[in-house]
Protein backbone atom coordinates (compact mmCIF):
# COMPACT_ATOMS: atom_id res chain seq x y z
CA UNK A 1 0.00 0.00 0.00
CA UNK A 2 1.23 3.33 -0.98
CA UNK A 3 1.03 5.75 1.85
CA UNK A 4 2.06 8.49 0.21
CA UNK A 5 0.12 12.16 0.03
CA UNK A 6 -2.19 12.02 -2.82
CA UNK A 7 -2.99 15.25 -5.39
CA UNK A 8 -5.63 14.25 -7.56
CA UNK A 9 -6.17 15.58 -11.16
CA UNK A 10 -9.81 15.35 -12.65
CA UNK A 11 -11.65 16.67 -15.43
CA UNK A 12 -15.35 15.83 -13.06
CA UNK A 13 -17.85 14.21 -15.24
CA UNK A 14 -19.10 10.66 -13.87
CA UNK A 15 -16.60 8.22 -13.15
CA UNK A 16 -14.53 11.23 -11.50
CA UNK A 17 -17.13 11.82 -9.31
CA UNK A 18 -16.94 8.28 -8.24
CA UNK A 19 -12.83 8.61 -8.05
CA UNK A 20 -13.61 11.47 -6.03
CA UNK A 21 -16.43 10.00 -3.42
CA UNK A 22 -13.70 6.74 -3.17
CA UNK A 23 -10.40 8.60 -2.72
CA UNK A 24 -12.23 10.66 0.47
CA UNK A 25 -13.34 7.60 2.15
CA UNK A 26 -10.53 5.53 1.03
CA UNK A 27 -7.91 7.71 1.57
CA UNK A 28 -8.59 10.10 4.16
CA UNK A 29 -6.08 13.00 5.14
CA UNK A 30 -4.05 11.56 2.51
CA UNK A 31 -5.55 13.29 -0.20
CA UNK A 32 -4.38 16.77 0.59
CA UNK A 33 -5.97 18.15 -2.57
CA UNK A 34 -8.02 17.88 -6.02
CA UNK A 35 -6.88 19.93 -8.99
CA UNK A 36 -9.52 20.33 -12.13
CA UNK A 37 -9.09 20.65 -15.43
CA UNK A 38 -10.95 20.56 -19.09
CA UNK A 39 -11.76 17.74 -20.39
CA UNK A 40 -15.06 15.49 -20.24
CA UNK A 41 -16.62 18.96 -20.18
CA UNK A 42 -15.13 22.79 -20.39
CA UNK A 43 -13.87 24.01 -17.10
CA UNK A 44 -15.99 25.76 -15.65
CA UNK A 45 -18.50 22.77 -15.06
CA UNK A 46 -15.57 20.28 -14.44
CA UNK A 47 -14.83 22.53 -11.72
CA UNK A 48 -18.46 23.16 -10.89
CA UNK A 49 -19.09 19.56 -10.68
CA UNK A 50 -16.21 18.72 -8.31
CA UNK A 51 -17.04 21.29 -6.04
CA UNK A 52 -20.33 20.09 -5.60
CA UNK A 53 -18.73 16.34 -4.87
CA UNK A 54 -16.64 17.44 -2.35
CA UNK A 55 -19.12 19.33 -0.72
CA UNK A 56 -21.14 15.58 -0.34
CA UNK A 57 -18.32 14.68 1.28
CA UNK A 58 -17.69 17.13 4.01
CA UNK A 59 -16.00 19.99 2.05
CA UNK A 60 -12.69 19.50 3.57
CA UNK A 61 -10.13 19.01 0.53
CA UNK A 62 -9.29 22.34 -1.17
CA UNK A 63 -9.95 22.54 -4.84
CA UNK A 64 -7.86 24.16 -7.34
CA UNK A 65 -8.79 25.35 -10.99
CA UNK A 66 -6.25 25.02 -13.51
CA UNK A 67 -6.16 24.33 -17.70
CA UNK A 68 -9.38 25.32 -19.68
CA UNK A 69 -7.58 24.06 -23.05
CA UNK A 70 -4.91 21.78 -23.95
CA UNK A 71 -1.11 22.99 -24.37
CA UNK A 72 -0.89 23.00 -27.81
CA UNK A 73 -3.59 21.32 -29.78
CA UNK A 74 -6.22 24.40 -30.20
CA UNK A 75 -3.12 26.16 -31.96
CA UNK A 76 -3.66 23.91 -35.08
CA UNK A 77 -6.88 25.24 -36.44
CA UNK A 78 -9.15 21.66 -37.62
CA UNK A 79 -6.36 19.50 -36.02
CA UNK A 80 -8.73 17.94 -33.70
CA UNK A 81 -12.14 18.78 -36.06
CA UNK A 82 -10.60 16.20 -38.98
CA UNK A 83 -10.93 13.20 -36.75
CA UNK A 84 -13.71 10.77 -36.87
CA UNK A 85 -14.62 11.26 -33.48
CA UNK A 86 -17.05 9.17 -31.14
CA UNK A 87 -20.65 10.95 -31.14
CA UNK A 88 -21.07 12.01 -27.41
CA UNK A 89 -23.76 14.65 -27.65
CA UNK A 90 -27.01 14.23 -30.09
CA UNK A 91 -30.48 15.02 -29.73
CA UNK A 92 -33.34 12.70 -28.43
CA UNK A 93 -36.84 13.51 -27.75
CA UNK A 94 -36.00 17.03 -28.70
CA UNK A 95 -33.36 17.15 -26.19
CA UNK A 96 -29.43 17.20 -26.17
CA UNK A 97 -27.73 14.76 -24.68
CA UNK A 98 -24.32 13.54 -23.63
CA UNK A 99 -22.13 11.32 -21.91
CA UNK A 100 -21.71 13.51 -19.06
CA UNK A 101 -24.20 16.24 -17.98
CA UNK A 102 -23.26 19.23 -17.96
CA UNK A 103 -23.57 19.38 -13.78
CA UNK A 104 -23.78 16.77 -11.95
CA UNK A 105 -27.24 15.89 -9.74
CA UNK A 106 -26.40 17.26 -7.03
CA UNK A 107 -26.99 21.01 -5.03
CA UNK A 108 -24.83 24.00 -6.51
CA UNK A 109 -21.95 23.79 -4.81
CA UNK A 110 -21.53 26.49 -1.48
CA UNK A 111 -17.69 26.10 -1.26
CA UNK A 112 -15.26 28.06 -3.55
CA UNK A 113 -11.99 27.05 -5.36
CA UNK A 114 -8.79 28.12 -3.99
CA UNK A 115 -7.94 31.50 -5.54
CA UNK A 116 -4.29 29.63 -6.67
CA UNK A 117 -3.42 28.24 -10.14
CA UNK A 118 -3.41 24.84 -10.03
CA UNK A 119 -0.51 24.38 -12.08
CA UNK A 120 1.07 27.11 -9.54
CA UNK A 121 0.11 25.08 -7.15
CA UNK A 122 1.50 22.26 -8.14
CA UNK A 123 5.27 23.51 -8.80
CA UNK A 124 5.00 25.19 -5.77
CA UNK A 125 4.15 21.81 -3.68
CA UNK A 126 6.09 19.76 -5.21
CA UNK A 127 9.17 22.04 -4.75
CA UNK A 128 8.77 22.14 -1.56
CA UNK A 129 7.71 19.08 -0.05
CA UNK A 130 9.98 17.63 2.14
CA UNK A 131 8.57 13.78 1.05
CA UNK A 132 7.65 12.46 -2.36
CA UNK A 133 3.91 12.93 -3.31
CA UNK A 134 2.07 10.37 -5.85
CA UNK A 135 0.09 12.44 -8.49
CA UNK A 136 -3.47 10.80 -9.86
CA UNK A 137 -4.20 11.93 -12.84
CA UNK A 138 -7.88 10.60 -14.11
CA UNK A 139 -8.50 13.61 -16.97
CA UNK A 140 -6.44 15.23 -19.58
CA UNK A 141 -2.68 15.90 -18.52
CA UNK A 142 -2.68 19.75 -19.22
CA UNK A 143 -2.18 20.55 -15.67
CA UNK A 144 0.40 17.74 -15.00
CA UNK A 145 2.22 18.21 -18.15
CA UNK A 146 2.18 21.81 -17.70
CA UNK A 147 4.39 21.78 -14.21
CA UNK A 148 6.52 19.32 -15.41
CA UNK A 149 7.08 21.71 -18.67
CA UNK A 150 8.13 24.81 -16.29
CA UNK A 151 9.72 22.69 -13.85
CA UNK A 152 10.98 19.24 -14.96
CA UNK A 153 13.08 18.93 -11.52
CA UNK A 154 9.62 18.46 -9.53
CA UNK A 155 9.49 15.21 -10.84
CA UNK A 156 12.29 14.13 -8.38
CA UNK A 157 9.37 14.59 -5.54
CA UNK A 158 6.84 12.83 -7.21
CA UNK A 159 6.85 9.03 -5.73
CA UNK A 160 4.78 7.83 -9.31
CA UNK A 161 2.06 9.15 -10.80
CA UNK A 162 -1.04 6.49 -11.49
CA UNK A 163 -2.70 7.72 -15.10
CA UNK A 164 -5.96 6.73 -16.28
CA UNK A 165 -5.67 7.19 -19.58
CA UNK A 166 -4.55 5.77 -23.15
CA UNK A 167 -5.45 2.18 -25.24
CA UNK A 168 -3.12 -0.37 -26.64
CA UNK A 169 -5.98 -1.89 -28.50
CA UNK A 170 -9.05 -0.59 -26.85
CA UNK A 171 -10.35 3.11 -28.05
CA UNK A 172 -12.86 5.50 -27.66
CA UNK A 173 -12.91 9.34 -28.53
CA UNK A 174 -11.53 8.09 -32.21
CA UNK A 175 -10.81 5.47 -34.41
CA UNK A 176 -6.93 5.50 -32.11
CA UNK A 177 -6.90 7.03 -29.56
CA UNK A 178 -8.64 7.59 -26.23
CA UNK A 179 -10.35 10.79 -24.70
CA UNK A 180 -8.12 11.71 -21.85
CA UNK A 181 -4.89 11.57 -24.32
CA UNK A 182 -6.46 12.73 -27.17
CA UNK A 183 -7.48 16.07 -25.75
CA UNK A 184 -4.01 17.14 -24.67
CA UNK A 185 -1.05 14.46 -26.65
CA UNK A 186 1.53 17.01 -25.98
CA UNK A 187 0.84 16.81 -22.02
CA UNK A 188 0.04 13.22 -22.11
CA UNK A 189 3.15 12.65 -23.31
CA UNK A 190 5.22 14.53 -21.31
CA UNK A 191 3.34 13.17 -18.32
CA UNK A 192 4.26 9.78 -18.99
CA UNK A 193 7.72 10.12 -19.92
CA UNK A 194 8.79 12.45 -16.41
CA UNK A 195 11.28 11.32 -14.87
CA UNK A 196 9.54 9.04 -12.11
CA UNK A 197 7.72 6.04 -12.04
CA UNK A 198 4.37 5.82 -14.06
CA UNK A 199 1.43 3.41 -13.40
CA UNK A 200 -1.22 3.93 -16.78
CA UNK A 201 -4.65 2.13 -16.70
CA UNK A 202 -5.51 2.15 -20.37
CA UNK A 203 -9.01 1.26 -22.22
CA UNK A 204 -7.98 -2.26 -21.91
CA UNK A 205 -7.88 -2.54 -18.36
CA UNK A 206 -11.12 -0.14 -17.28
CA UNK A 207 -13.13 -1.64 -19.93
CA UNK A 208 -12.06 -5.64 -18.86
CA UNK A 209 -14.79 -5.33 -16.32
CA UNK A 210 -18.37 -3.60 -16.48
CA UNK A 211 -20.87 -2.88 -13.56
CA UNK A 212 -24.45 -2.56 -14.24
CA UNK A 213 -27.46 -1.88 -12.10
CA UNK A 214 -27.44 -4.45 -9.71
CA UNK A 215 -24.09 -3.68 -8.91
CA UNK A 216 -25.52 -0.14 -8.20
CA UNK A 217 -28.25 -1.51 -6.13
CA UNK A 218 -25.45 -3.33 -4.10
CA UNK A 219 -23.03 -0.18 -3.96
CA UNK A 220 -26.83 1.73 -2.31
CA UNK A 221 -27.27 -0.54 -0.04
CA UNK A 222 -24.81 0.97 2.10
CA UNK A 223 -27.33 3.29 2.95
CA UNK A 224 -25.21 6.65 3.73
CA UNK A 225 -25.27 10.06 1.04
CA UNK A 226 -22.32 9.01 -0.57
CA UNK A 227 -23.19 5.57 -1.85
CA UNK A 228 -27.00 6.59 -2.75
CA UNK A 229 -24.99 8.89 -5.15
CA UNK A 230 -22.29 6.79 -6.28
CA UNK A 231 -25.00 3.95 -7.04
CA UNK A 232 -27.22 6.93 -8.63
CA UNK A 233 -24.23 7.33 -11.19
CA UNK A 234 -23.99 3.74 -12.41
CA UNK A 235 -27.67 3.76 -13.28
CA UNK A 236 -27.83 7.15 -14.78
CA UNK A 237 -24.98 6.45 -16.89
CA UNK A 238 -25.81 3.03 -17.88
CA UNK A 239 -29.13 4.46 -19.09
CA UNK A 240 -27.83 7.51 -21.00
CA UNK A 241 -25.21 5.24 -22.72
CA UNK A 242 -28.20 3.16 -23.84
CA UNK A 243 -29.82 6.20 -25.36
CA UNK A 244 -26.84 7.43 -27.01
CA UNK A 245 -26.67 3.68 -29.30
CA UNK A 246 -23.84 2.83 -27.12
CA UNK A 247 -22.73 -0.24 -25.99
CA UNK A 248 -21.05 -2.04 -23.15
CA UNK A 249 -22.92 -5.66 -23.05
CA UNK A 250 -22.02 -7.18 -19.79
CA UNK A 251 -20.52 -10.83 -19.89
CA UNK A 252 -23.14 -11.80 -17.66
CA UNK A 253 -26.50 -9.80 -18.81
CA UNK A 254 -27.87 -8.40 -21.70
CA UNK A 255 -27.91 -5.14 -20.10
CA UNK A 256 -26.18 -2.21 -20.68
CA UNK A 257 -22.59 -2.10 -18.39
CA UNK A 258 -20.37 1.09 -17.46
CA UNK A 259 -16.60 1.13 -16.87
CA UNK A 260 -15.45 3.23 -13.79
CA UNK A 261 -12.27 4.12 -15.57
CA UNK A 262 -11.10 6.59 -12.89
CA UNK A 263 -12.15 4.56 -9.44
CA UNK A 264 -9.54 2.28 -10.69
CA UNK A 265 -6.53 4.71 -10.14
CA UNK A 266 -7.58 5.30 -6.45
CA UNK A 267 -8.14 1.66 -5.56
CA UNK A 268 -4.77 0.73 -6.59
CA UNK A 269 -3.55 3.14 -3.80
CA UNK A 270 -5.07 1.18 -1.32
CA UNK A 271 -5.08 -2.53 -2.73
CA UNK A 272 -3.71 -3.26 -5.70
CA UNK A 273 -5.05 -7.14 -5.47
CA UNK A 274 -8.07 -6.96 -7.87
CA UNK A 275 -5.70 -6.27 -10.61
CA UNK A 276 -4.92 -9.65 -12.95
CA UNK A 277 -2.44 -8.38 -15.46
CA UNK A 278 0.39 -5.63 -15.20
CA UNK A 279 3.16 -5.19 -17.23
CA UNK A 280 6.28 -3.17 -17.71
CA UNK A 281 6.53 -1.64 -20.89
CA UNK A 282 8.03 1.28 -23.15
CA UNK A 283 5.11 3.63 -23.85
CA UNK A 284 4.75 6.84 -26.01
CA UNK A 285 1.74 9.02 -26.55
CA UNK A 286 1.55 10.06 -30.67
CA UNK A 287 0.82 13.87 -30.91
CA UNK A 288 1.59 13.86 -34.89
CA UNK A 289 -1.94 15.40 -35.27
CA UNK A 290 -3.00 12.86 -37.56
CA UNK A 291 -5.20 9.83 -37.58
CA UNK A 292 -3.19 8.39 -35.08
CA UNK A 293 -3.50 11.86 -32.72
CA UNK A 294 -3.35 10.97 -28.75
CA UNK A 295 -2.32 7.23 -29.43
CA UNK A 296 -1.14 5.40 -26.88
CA UNK A 297 1.68 3.20 -28.29
CA UNK A 298 3.18 0.71 -26.65
CA UNK A 299 6.34 -1.08 -27.77
CA UNK A 300 4.94 -5.19 -27.44
CA UNK A 301 8.24 -6.64 -29.25
CA UNK A 302 9.76 -9.31 -27.18
CA UNK A 303 13.25 -8.58 -27.76
CA UNK A 304 12.86 -4.97 -26.94
CA UNK A 305 15.71 -2.98 -24.94
CA UNK A 306 16.05 -1.79 -22.61
CA UNK A 307 12.84 -3.18 -20.30
CA UNK A 308 10.30 -0.65 -20.39
CA UNK A 309 9.99 1.44 -17.01
CA UNK A 310 6.19 2.70 -17.15
CA UNK A 311 3.67 -0.55 -15.75
CA UNK A 312 0.92 -0.69 -17.88
CA UNK A 313 -2.45 -2.69 -16.72
CA UNK A 314 -4.99 -4.85 -18.50
CA UNK A 315 -7.04 -6.59 -16.54
CA UNK A 316 -8.97 -6.55 -13.20
CA UNK A 317 -11.20 -8.39 -11.23
CA UNK A 318 -14.27 -7.79 -11.00
CA UNK A 319 -15.62 -9.38 -8.11
CA UNK A 320 -12.63 -8.44 -6.01
CA UNK A 321 -12.68 -4.09 -6.93
CA UNK A 322 -16.95 -4.56 -5.65
CA UNK A 323 -15.14 -6.28 -2.34
CA UNK A 324 -12.72 -3.38 -1.90
CA UNK A 325 -15.93 -0.55 -2.70
CA UNK A 326 -17.94 -2.10 -0.48
CA UNK A 327 -15.24 -2.16 2.31
CA UNK A 328 -13.81 1.61 1.49
CA UNK A 329 -17.47 3.74 0.52
CA UNK A 330 -18.82 2.12 4.14
CA UNK A 331 -17.82 5.35 6.11
CA UNK A 332 -15.47 8.14 5.39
Amino acid sequence: MDNSKIILDVDTGTDDAMAIITAVCGLGDRLMAITVTHGNLPLKFTLENTLRVVELMGGKVPVYAGMPDPMVQKMSPGRTENQRKQKYRQEHDGKQLAVHDDYLNLPKATIKAEKQHAVSFLVETLRETEEKITIVAVGPASNVGMALRMDPSIAKNIKQIIVMGGGHEAVNITSAAEANFFWDPEAAQIMIKADCPVVIFPLDATTSILFGKDDAKTIKSLDNPWSEFFGNLIEHWCDRLTLLGISNNMEDSTDNGIAMHDVFCILYLIDDSFIEVIKKQNCDVDFGGSFCDGRLVVDTRSYTEPEGDIKVVYKLNKKRVLELLLEILKNK
